[in-house]
Formats: C-alpha cells, sequence, structure tokens
C-alpha cells in the first residue's frame, strides 16, 4: 500500500480525531480482501477510491454513534474483590468497550428475559460478506459476552418463570418441591406422612392434597375421608425472594374404601343353654374375626356364643376387605347369671328316691352326644356317656361306693357348629 500513504495518514488522523484507536491489522484485512491489481489496469486508483468510501462510510456511523443515547439494560452485575462480593448495575453500551479494574473478576446473572433478548441479537450477526461487515464485526467483538449460569433447579420439580432478579443477590438459591409420602395407596381414614425434601430454611410450603384442602406445614399428616384418586402438589416459596418458586409434579393417590363395623347382640335361651346371638352389621367388607373375651374366637358372619360366668366382656369385631383396608368396633357385653349346664351342687345318693343320682340338667335338654368325668384327688373314678348312666356314687376304679366330700366334674360335647364346649365343676355328695 505504499501508493496510499497519503491517503491513508489523512483517513488515520481523522479516525484519531474521533478517538478511536487505529489498528493497522485492521487494514492489512481489508487489503486482503481487496482484489489482487491486474497489469493495465488502474487498479491503484479503484483501491484508493474504495478506502475513501469505506473511511467515509465508518466516520459517518461514528458521528451518528456520538449523538446517540446509551441504551442501559437491565443486567445485574456481581463482582468479587479479595472475596468480597460486590453487586451493582452496570450499562451494556453496544458501542463501546467497558474497561474493568485489574485485580476484579466479573460475573453477569442475566434473567430469563434478558438471556432471550442477547440471544435474538446475537442471532442477528452473520458471517460477515463485505468490508463493511468486517469492520462492524470488529467492534462487536470488543463487548464483553455474559457467561451462561447453570440452572439449579432441583430434579423432578418444575421452576416457575421468574420475572424480576433481586439485584441484592448474586446466586439466588431455589427451595426444592420435591417430597416423599408414607403410600400412594391408602384407606379412608388412614393417616399419611408428607415429607418435604428442601433443606433451606427461608421456604413457605403450600400442600395442595387434591380434594380442596391444603396445608402450610413442612410435613404435614393428613387422612381423606371419602374413597377416590387425588393428586397431590407442593409450592415451596422463597420467604426472601417471593418471586422464586418451585412447584412439584402432581402425584397420584388411591384412596379405597375402609368397612364401616358395627353389630348388635340379642340373648336367649336355647335348649336351656343360655347364648348370645351377634348381629353383623359390617359394610364393604369381605371376612370377620370375633374376639368374645371368654377363650372364644371366630370368623363367622352372625356367630352364637354361650358365656358360661357372669361379668363384663368387651366384644370385638375386626373386619377387613379385598383392599386390605381393616376397621374394628369394640362393644361391651354384660352377662348376668352364671351358666354351668344347670348343674347341681350336690346329691345324697342313698336310694331314698329324692335326689339320688347326679346328672347336669342341660345336658336332659340339649340333646347331643357328651362324655361326662368324676374325679377325686387321686384320679378318674367314674364315667358316662348316655343320659341312662347318671353318677350315684359309685367308684368304678376301686369297685364300691364313694365316701361323703367333694368331687370334680367334667363335660365335654360338640354344639351345633361342630366346636368342642368344655364345662366342669364341683359336686358335694352327701349321704
Amino acid at each position: 500500500m505504499s501508493n496510499l500513504d497519503g491517503f491513508e495518514k489523512i483517513v488515520k488522523d481523522k479516525l484519531q480525531q474521533q478517538q478511536y484507536d487505529y489498528d493497522s491489522s485492521q487494514w492489512n484485512a481489508i487489503e486482503k480482501r481487496l482484489p489482487p491489481p491486474k497489469k493495465g489496469f488502474p487498479w491503484k486508483y479503484i483501491a484508493a477510491a474504495s478506502t475513501f468510501t469505506i473511511a467515509s462510510i465508518l466516520l459517518w456511523q461514528l458521528q451518528n454513534t456520538e449523538n446517540q443515547p446509551v441504551k442501559t439494560s437491565d443486567i445485574s452485575i456481581s463482582a468479587l474483590t479479595d472475596s468480597l462480593k460486590i453487586t451493582s448495575k452496570e450499562s451494556y453500551i453496544s458501542n463501546s468497550t467497558k474497561q474493568i479494574d485489574e485485580g476484579i473478576e466479573s460475573a453477569i446473572i442475566v434473567d430469563d428475559h434478558a438471556l432471550i433478548e442477547m440471544n435474538q441479537t446475537a442471532g442477528q450477526i452473520d458471517e460477515p460478506k463485505n468490508v463493511d461487515n468486517t469492520l462492524e464485526q470488529v467492534v462487536i467483538s470488543q463487548v464483553p459476552v455474559e457467561p451462561l449460569l447453570k440452572d439449579e433447579t432441583q430434579e423432578y420439580s418444575n421452576l416457575s418463570e421468574i420475572d424480576k432478579v433481586d439485584p441484592q443477590s448474586s446466586k439466588i438459591a431455589r427451595p426444592s418441591a420435591q417430597f416423599t409420602i408414607t403410600a400412594k395407596e391408602a384407606c379412608v381414614g388412614e393417616k399419611l406422612t408428607f415429607n418435604s425434601l428442601n433443606k433451606l430454611e427461608d421456604t413457605r410450603y403450600n400442600w395442595d392434597f387434591g380434594n380442596g384442602e391444603t396445608s402450610e406445614n413442612r410435613f404435614p399428616v393428613y387422612s381423606y375421608k371419602v374413597p377416590g384418586i387425588y393428586y397431590v402438589q407442593l409450592k415451596a416459596t422463597s420467604t426472601k425472594h417471593e418471586e422464586i418458586i418451585n412447584v412439584s409434579d402432581k402425584i397420584a393417590i388411591q384412596i379405597n374404601p375402609t368397612p364401616s363395623v358395627d353389630f348388635s347382640w340379642v340373648e336367649n335361651t336355647y335348649n336351656a343353654v343360655p347364648t348370645v346371638e351377634f348381629t353383623n352389621l359390617s359394610e364393604h367388607a369381605d371376612s370377620w374375626s370375633w374376639n368374645f373375651q371368654n377363650g372364644i374366637i371366630s370368623d363367622e358372619k352372625n356367630p352364637i356364643i354361650t358365656f358360661k360366668k357372669k361379668g363384663f366382656y368387651q366384644i370385638t369385631l375386626t373386619a377387613s376387605n379385598v383392599h386390605g383396608c381393616v376397621k374394628i368396633s369394640q362393644q361391651e357385653l354384660e352377662v348376668v347369671t352364671d351358666y354351668n349346664l344347670l348343674a347341681p351342687n350336690s346329691f345324697t345318693p342313698n336310694a331314698d328316691g329324692i335326689n339320688d343320682d347326679f346328672i347336669p340338667e342341660a345336658l336332659k335338654i340339649l340333646n347331643v352326644g357328651f362324655e361326662m368325668t368324676i374325679f377325686d384327688k387321686r384320679g378318674l373314678i367314674y364315667q358316662s356317656r348316655s343320659l341312662s348312666n347318671p353318677w350315684t356314687g359309685e367308684n368304678q376304679r376301686d369297685g364300691g361306693f364313694c365316701t361323703q366330700g367333694a368331687y370334680v366334674w367334667i363335660v365335654k360335647y360338640k354344639n351345633q357348629q361342630g366346636i368342642d364346649q368344655i364345662y366342669k365343676g364341683t359336686i358335694n355328695l352327701l349321704h
């Protein structure tokens, strides 16, 4: 470019008047884009004219730029100086670079909207196609590019849109909306514990149980009163930055019906045996279990039970269904009289025709197979399986008759349900 030294000097002086740093490498780049000169053709004049035109355009753009107001975007810049956090609002100047003091590292946090605007601007920059674009690209390349920050939103939760970033915070901690639950399938009335996995202190919780009821506890305990499918969701909000909200996925919970358990009873005398007939009033149940607190249990729906001793009995009915839902009901029953097969407590086997033998009176009415045994202090002395063979005081073990005193009797038989019934008592033999 030796032939253009005069013109280059003029352009250089103009650029220095505009306070724009001169860089000869830029002119070298322009020279490389110009076509090589050919013999016999005045390329030097064409090159000079082109250079003058380009310089004029550049000077015109610089003059217009000086008259335009500086655009300031709402970008939060935080700098670290000797481990001290500094936060400030900075202007984004598109036509010049910002000088940063030595020893200061800068990190720019940009909200979602600012990132979108920068991406759109960057998308409009194409590969340089001519000298003008090359010069503009050189200027634009001096503007620092904002680094993208890692999104620290917790996995399995959806971050709501952030409309505004707090300029006082260089890094915003987002509360987690993840949670666990004791079970995804439960029964009506069963208590479920919800456990938030968030570890931040400054968090407000809003639980939606899917039935119109909510809770603000961090670890709520809740039970559903109606069967169905409910969708539970947790919203976690930072109490320091109200705009920072995380919302969990909706979790479906299946609530199954629980049996409605109730029962009633009627006392009556059946073949001289006092019994209690129980009626099961349960609903939504498929199986039952009774406990009568007298040593007898039953899985019948409507059992009939005999209570031998008077007193108070806690009757328990447990009902369950195919979903595994269980419900228990308890009621107290009072028995006012003792029952022991209507057996007398003494007899006189003296052949006077009055009370000469012993056999429980109820066996004469029940008409069931039975076994009656009599014992003294040494062991078995009498055994009978027929109503026609009552005990008349004889000793089958030793022969002869027993002496006056107290003896133990035991009667066994099966009731109408095929369950063994055992009765025992004491009989006094008198002469």
